[in-house]
């Protein structure tokens, strides 16, 4: 395996174990169960993409790895939006 191969293989491996760490917290939570899922799914799927660039060489070849990258990529800032949101409005005292 050449040096780019390993680093998406490692790189799959984080977003995979990161998906079930998130996942594992989701049960843990009744605030933000949902997001803590679809953000742990969100980053499963990255984890997949990852691996399936190991075989393509290219993070943008084909072009459904690039469209499944940057979904996953928009699922994840907008889930980040939606809980800075929920953080806000939950906080009743400005920060000291």
């Amino acid at each position: 395996m050449e040096p780019d191969q390993i680093f998406n293989v490692a790189e799959g491996i984080l977003w995979v174990a990161t998906a079930l760490i998130l996942l594992i917290r989701s049960f843990k939570s009744s605030t933000h169960q949902i997001l803590l899922r679809v953000s742990s799914g969100a980053f499963f799927l990255f984890g997949i993409s990852d691996f399936i660039e190991v075989s393509t060489r290219a993070w943008y070849q084909p072009l459904s790895l690039l469209a499944l990258k940057a979904a996953c990529v928009i699922t994840l800032i907008v889930c980040f939006i939606i809980f800075r949101r929920a953080s806000k409005a939950g906080q009743k005292h400005p920060p000291k």
